[in-house]
């Protein structure tokens, strides 16, 4: 598995992980009608635009095999004054969960907002009913706050969990 920065030739894998991810994770989390019909061409225009216009602060790193997108992740350093970088997205293909690769992705996380700020400490957003995501981030030492309400893409409403590390460093 080979883990590198993204470039804007990664724009459309990323989007098709990442719509497809959101299909496979967030059924009846969100609507069918948003998923089936809107999810791919939001998630295109999203990593176009992140990808081409990227702000100082976001890093995304991809894992591949052999030329295939397996998984990816993007991180904004210096999100949150009190709650550190953000881990705004982190996606593995189905057919790689399970073979460590999430959690390679969060160690080179990890290390690159060590690099940006060294005591910083890093947190992420996951839905409180998506339970194998939330599996995971216990698995790796996140530590789940009190859940608030979320506004979704889709306009509809959902409980989310704010997951805190409280060093980069640590991690």
């Amino acid at each position: 598995m080979n883990y590198r920065p993204a470039t804007y030739s990664d724009h459309q894998n990323i989007a098709q992980l990442h719509a497809r991810s959101w299909q496979e994770n967030y059924r009846g989390i969100w609507s069918d009608e948003y998923l089936n019909q809107h999810v791919s061409q939001d998630r295109l225009t999203v990593w176009q635009n992140r990808l081409q216009h990227p702000p100082e602060n976001q890093h995304i790193i991809v894992a591949e095999d052999d030329g295939l997108l397996c998984g990816f992740t993007c991180v904004y350093a210096n999100d949150d004054p009190v709650w550190g970088a953000l881990i705004d997205n982190l996606h593995v293909i189905a057919e790689k969960k399970g073979h460590g690769i999430g959690k390679q992705l969060m160690k080179e996380a990890a290390k690159w907002i060590h690099n940006q700020k060294p005591d910083s400490p890093f947190y992420l957003w996951v839905f409180e009913k998506n339970h194998p995501a939330r599996h995971f981030y216990d698995a790796v030492g996140g530590q789940p706050q009190a859940p608030e309400l979320h506004v979704n893409s889709d306009g509809s409403q959902s409980m989310v969990i704010r997951y805190v590390w409280q060093n980069a460093r640590l991690f």
